[in-house]
């Protein structure tokens, strides 16, 4: 390695470390970066001193075998093509490291990626992916994952987590003269956060990990990332609190859900009558309404819906209005439409088709009206045992998550004492 590539690679490291440092990295790991970077910069200094020249290159470090002709359009990674290329080479040799290839753990010591003593096991027990992959494969979960996109984050440092909310404020009172002034309390409640597991398999021929690498790597972050996201906003969103949504009760039903009086809840708009045949049968006005009831301190919301609600309920009215809306019309087919100047966030797994009482569409602020918990990021973890007797290896991958749509309003059949929450949902009426 020259003098040049050492010091391009200890820049590297620094840029790393610094990083990790500015956000919530391992310090540890950043003190190990560091550790390199000095190391790299002792032995760039002995070679200046000893007046030779740097060492002749090692073709296994210092070459790029991801630079194969992979269709880039196919990789999922961020970067340049090269940077693609090598971000998914170096997911596929982490993946064939789990299943013991001793060449792809060697190449992974050997480049960088993985220190000489570390065997694919951690100090919590489980593996983790190269430091160069993981931000990807966390844009990549939040790139299809609406719900954790716009929720509030919280990190969670065990199964259960319990977040204040405060739900009442100190009174203010006219006080008289040489008169005590009244008391008041600030009251709290508790959000309870509940970890739930997500798991996902896959299973590949041996061969397709040793001759096919890249391709390995970039079809594993892509579909396990698309498969995770995609089941954590089917939760949040459509969850009904059975065991097929891991017991998590989504936005949609968890304002919808709180009387069998819809019409008596806060935070419900019934559509037009019969709207339940056909989201053609919604009106603006519906929309509107839920304009209407979205509390202030619901600053940062989004409408959420299924693609074809928007263009089959709502569009087709705002290129009725004609000249007089043109902005609006012009809003709702750019690549970030907005309806009523809220942004709309397309959830292709919200409903598809309309059906007799059914919530369909939100307009909330998700950063107040849910709890989004964190407790252990996508690990990904391979074995040979399963399949041994087909010489195929199964790749797994699991995180745990927990959801609570918690600020939904009340239930209240006097128009003056419903109060809504920061969550507004949008529900058919009766079919025709």
């Amino acid at each position: 390695m020259t003098i040049e590539q050492m010091q391009a690679k200890r820049e590297t490291l620094l840029a790393t470390a610094r990083e990790l440092a500015s956000g919530d990295g391992d310090l540890s790991q950043v003190k190990s970066i560091m550790a390199d970077a000095n190391n790299i910069q002792e032995r760039i200094e002995t070679i200046k001193s000893l007046g030779a020249s740097a060492p002749v290159a090692t073709p296994e470090v210092d070459a790029k075998p991801w630079k194969s002709g992979i269709n880039v359009q196919k990789n999922p990674f961020g970067g340049s093509a090269d940077e693609k290329n090598q971000k998914a080479y170096i997911f596929g040799q982490f993946a064939r490291h789990l299943a013991g290839v001793k060449s792809a753990t060697k190449w992974l010591q050997s480049n960088g990626h993985m220190k000489a003593q570390v065997e694919g096991t951690t100090t919590a027990g489980g593996f983790t992916v190269p430091d160069i992959v993981s931000s990807d494969l966390i844009y990549l979960r939040e790139m299809y994952g609406v719900a954790r996109r716009n929720s509030r984050i919280y990190p969670m440092s065990s199964d259960t987590l319990l977040v204040p909310s405060a739900t009442g404020s100190t009174t203010v009172y006219y006080a008289s003269e040489a008169t005590a002034i009244t008391d008041s309390q600030l009251t709290f409640a508790q959000v309870s956060l509940s970890a739930k597991k997500l798991a996902v398999l896959t299973i590949a021929s041996k061969e397709l990990g040793e001759d096919t690498v890249i391709d390995l790597g970039a079809s594993l972050a892509r579909d396990m990332a698309y498969a995770i996201a995609k089941e954590e906003d089917n939760a949040c969103f459509n969850g009904d609190g059975s065991g097929t949504y891991g017991s998590i009760t989504g936005i949609l039903q968890g304002v919808y859900g709180l009387n069998a009086t819809k019409a008596n809840i806060a935070g419900v708009v019934l559509g037009a009558a019969l709207s339940g045949a056909a989201f053609s049968n919604f009106t603006l006005a519906n929309f509107q309404a839920m304009v209407a009831k979205l509390p202030t301190y619901a600053d940062q919301a989004k409408w959420y819906m299924h693609k074809d609600l928007f263009f089959n309920g709502v569009a087709d009215k705002l290129i009725a209005l004609g000249g007089n809306a043109i902005l609006d019309i012009q809003n709702a087919y750019t690549t970030a439409p907005t309806l009523f100047g809220y942004p709309i966030e397309w959830v292709q797994n919200m409903p598809k088709s309309p059906a007799a009482t059914t919530p369909v569409a939100i307009l909330g602020d998700l950063t107040k009206g849910v709890a989004f918990g964190d407790r252990r990021a996508m690990t990904v973890e391979v074995s040979d045992q399963v399949k041994f007797v087909e010489d195929a290896l199964t790749y797994k991958a699991t995180e745990r998550f927990a959801f609570n749509a918690h600020d939904v309003g009340n239930v209240n059949a006097t128009a003056s004492l419903k109060v809504p929450g920061s969550l507004i949902v949008l529900a058919t009426t009766t079919a025709s």
